[in-house]
């Protein structure tokens, strides 16, 4: 792709060495480029058989992937041996083999990008405005309690947080739940401003918004696509801050980048293979089967942009092996000790509110349900695409696509006629790899040009 769009930059990198060769083994950035080319890159054919052997992994305990056959309500009904978690040590050993080679591959890839053009940083940029709800409870704390989500939210692995204007205003779950808006104003959607409200005040007693998921009530408007009125069938869910009065347009940072911008500005995690600093992050991986201990640290950048929120990925990976190995050392004792349960009898409620928050890859998953006769009278689940991929709200704020893309700039070399629209691909895949495999651009006098992508090293 760099070929297609960027030749110059390809010649440049075909000279420049990459810092990190001595680890990742590549000698030149244009190597790096190569060894990232779909189906036929070098990193990328290792990448589909990491891909293989870590779903091994997962299926050792959710029995396949990505469906899990063996989570259910109340626990997990894998059998969970000696054997078991050894099988994961085994393959998870192999993977920081292969992290420890890819974060600095990646970062001299970035790095080279910011460095020879000027204002790449300006790509898929917007106000540091992120959610991240936390994930990776801590077992000795958590209980699932709303009364006690405050505590236990806190000691998660990933520190749950709002960020607003580049500033952290919240690690509070219950704080957090209470904010979330949902929105209309260029969705398929009808208001919900005549039908009942289920929930006026959470089991803490604070006052539910109208507009909160537990409130909200879907009704389809089906209609022509209009881009100066109704245009998607996705809502617009945006946090409320009470400070100013404003419904604030938050997004996910494509997952990653907000759950370590958060984590690492709160400053709580901290068990030894990760320290959250106030500032960065700090990692130290263990010996691998051919490669030392390595340390690594991952520093809040200066602004939320499409390589940032790559390069948070990448990091990402070495961030969750961590905490990955740190819960295996913990449930070998367990299972050395033999307390192997991982399921728990439970009785649905005749009533209840309930909120479940949790973390996606691509960013903030929660569920919100009211139940009422013993029966589900509203069910409203928010994942990350109507985060970053919602249209214009009722008061005209663009959702995070709208608002990256629209004052992106174009580094492209080609014209018109061969336009690939390749840094625009970058802005929205940064936030979400899953959705921007086929863009509508307008190029002007009424003509539609439609680009198909395909994934490269930058995306």
């Amino acid at each position: 792709m760099v070929k297609e769009t960027n030749p110059t930059l390809l010649a440049k990198a075909e000279s420049t060495s990459a810092p990190g060769q001595d680890i990742h083994g590549y000698k030149t950035i244009a190597d790096i480029m190569r060894a990232l080319n779909p189906f036929t890159g070098e990193f990328y054919l290792e990448t589909l058989h990491v891909a293989r052997y870590t779903r091994e992994m997962y299926c050792l305990f959710g029995g396949r992937h990505t469906h899990p056959s063996t989570i259910m309500p109340g626990g997990c009904s894998a059998d969970i041996t000696h054997q078991t978690c050894t099988d994961y040590y085994v393959r998870l050993m192999r993977y920081f083999d292969y992290v420890k080679r890819s974060v600095p591959m990646h970062d001299d890839l970035y790095d080279f990008f910011l460095r020879e053009l000027p204002g790449y940083d300006m790509v898929g940029y917007r106000e540091t405005n992120l959610v991240n709800w936390g994930s990776f409870d801590d077992p000795d704390y958590v209980d699932y309690d709303y009364r006690t989500m405050t505590d236990w939210g806190r000691k998660r692995y990933i520190t749950p947080g709002v960020a607003i204007g580049g500033e952290l205003i919240s690690t509070d779950l219950v704080e957090i739940n209470l904010m979330i808006r949902i929105l209309l104003g260029s969705s398929y959607f009808g208001g919900w401003e005549d039908q009942p409200t289920f929930v006026d005040k959470d089991p803490l007693g604070n006052p539910v918004d109208k507009n909160h998921p537990w409130n909200k009530v879907t009704l389809p408007r089906p209609q022509k696509r209009d881009f100066t009125d109704k245009y998607t069938w996705v809502v617009s869910p945006r946090m409320f801050d009470k400070r100013t009065g404003k419904h604030v347009c938050c997004d996910t940072g494509g997952g990653p980048f907000a759950r370590q911008w958060c984590t690492a500005k709160a400053g709580l995690v901290d068990f030894g293979y990760l320290k959250a600093t106030g500032h960065s992050i700090q990692m130290v991986l263990p010996r691998s089967p051919n490669l030392p201990e390595m340390e690594l640290e991952w520093h809040v950048p200066e602004k939320s942009n499409a390589i940032e929120r790559d390069r948070a990925r990448t990091y990402h990976q070495a961030y969750s092996a961590l905490v990955g190995l740190h819960c295996l050392e913990r449930a070998l004792k367990e299972v050395r000790a033999g307390r192997t349960k991982s399921w728990n009898k439970f009785k649905v409620p005749d009533s209840a509110v309930s909120v479940g928050f949790h973390e996606a890859a691509r960013g903030v998953l929660s569920h919100h349900m009211v139940i009422r006769d013993g029966k589900i009278a509203n069910y409203q689940p928010y994942p990350p695409t109507p985060w970053n991929a919602s249209p214009r709200d009722v008061y005209g704020t663009p959702g995070p696509y709208e608002d990256a893309v629209q004052n992106t700039p174009i580094f492209e070399e080609n014209g018109p006629e061969n336009f690939k629209g390749v840094d625009i691909m970058r802005a929205v895949r940064s936030f979400d790899p899953c959705l921007p495999c086929g863009v509508h651009m307008y190029t002007g006098n009424g003509k539609v040009r439609k680009v198909m992508h395909t994934p490269t090293g930058m995306a």
